[in-house]
């Protein structure tokens, strides 16, 4: 008769301990999977507005200084000599920006509304300097526009100026350069000349404003008021910031709204560690109360249950923070997303890559360990409660 008893008795405590260890692990792949999908959205969040700041950047200046309309070139250059002076400021170059057509094919068959900028800073996608003003005038296209034109390096088009009170001018230009930004506004609407190469030909053709790089992007609003000061009270001065405040706003009211709705996944996951906590107990239940009957403080029980569950969220976040980095850096190396015209039109960047940030994974990991914790408090507290003389039946 003890001997079939002594086998349930071992089949039942390895059914419990398969119970455990299956729980266990089901409530660390939960926590993990959470984390990574967070470490993931916030990767690419990162990277999305990362791809926006670089093709806003490459497309002028941090700080542009606008004149009103007649201001004449020596004074707009005079006001650049001024804010070049200013610490911080890497370089200025007076600047035109005009709309324009842009004509291509036999005898101009395609024709596109583009944005003419004249700078006179050496930029990623200026054409290159001409050392005569004769001939076509250089130009330099984007590769959506390009593209679209069916124009390659060399080939001869055609450019109509819209200039305020003249009558439109066409020029012809050849493509000295097709630059690719991945900011879709950029590659496909805009045309860059060199200021001096369109003033050469277009006498009209003068500055209106000023473009300003400095040392630091991210020193713009901090250097406004000294520059506003070296350009004077006629200049309308606006930062790279200012310029593109609600997209950017947006970006971020996105990221944290995707971070909370995703941080209630790594909620299911906690839960999952409360719910192995309890077969924990269950199946420990008998130590435990060995413990309680020699006196052991309900701090105690309470501590050794928060322990394991820390244990548990902590193996998981970290797994999770760890699948979530590779996966970023794998999507970064394949290339995903990129997204073919139509769609990288609604989007403004044609690829988007995931960037991880340290700040990111700590607000993670301090998130998911204290998701787990506050999870793990009701088993705690139960554990707590027992009392010696309920718990002597199980000794």
């Amino acid at each position: 008769m003890l001997l079939p008893v002594t086998l349930a008795a071992r089949l039942l405590q390895r059914r419990g301990t398969a119970l455990l260890r299956t729980s266990a692990v089901a409530a660390l792949v939960a926590v993990a999977l959470g984390i990574a999908s967070l470490v993931v959205v916030l990767a690419l969040m990162n990277g999305y507005s990362e791809a926006l700041r670089s093709g806003i950047l490459a497309g002028g200046g941090h700080l542009v200084a606008m004149f009103p309309a007649g201001l004449a070139a020596p004074e707009a250059h005079a006001v650049a000599q001024r804010i070049e002076r200013v610490r911080g400021v890497r370089a200025v170059g007076e600047v035109l920006y005009l709309p324009a057509l842009l004509f291509a094919g036999r005898d101009g068959a395609t024709a596109e509304v583009v944005t003419l900028k004249a700078s006179g800073l050496s930029s990623a996608f200026a054409p290159p300097e001409q050392p005569l003003p004769a001939g076509p005038l250089p130009v330099a296209l984007g590769s959506g526009l390009a593209r679209r034109l069916g124009v390659a390096d060399g080939a001869a088009v055609s450019i109509q100026l819209m200039i305020a009170g003249r009558t439109p001018q066409m020029l012809p230009a050849r493509v000295a350069r097709v630059f690719h930004t991945g900011l879709v506004e950029l590659d496909d609407r805009w045309v860059a000349v060199r200021l001096t190469a369109l003033s050469a030909r277009v006498a009209a053709a003068r500055a209106n404003g000023v473009e300003i790089e400095l040392h630091d992007p991210d020193a713009a609003l901090r250097l406004r008021g000294p520059i506003e000061k070296a350009a004077g009270k006629t200049a309308l001065v606006t930062t790279w910031q200012e310029t593109n405040r609600n997209l950017f706003a947006a970006l971020r009211w996105q990221k944290i709204s995707l971070g909370v709705l995703l941080s209630l996944v790594v909620g299911v996951g906690a839960f999952e560690v409360a719910s192995s906590l309890v077969v924990l107990v269950t199946e420990k239940r008998r130590q435990l109360g060995i413990l309680i009957a020699l006196g052991s403080r309900p701090g105690l029980l309470r501590a050794i249950v928060l322990a394991a569950a820390g244990a548990l969220g902590i193996a998981g976040v970290l797994a999770g923070i760890a699948a979530g980095v590779g996966l970023a850096a794998l999507l970064t190396a394949l290339r995903i997303p990129s997204f073919p015209a139509e769609i990288a039109s609604i989007y403004m960047v044609e690829r988007i890559p995931f960037i991880v940030r340290w700040g990111d994974l700590g607000i993670v990991m301090a998130l998911g360990v204290a998701e787990v914790i506050v999870a793990a408090l009701l088993p705690a507290r139960r554990v707590a409660r027992w009392q010696p003389a309920e718990v002597l039946r199980w000794v």
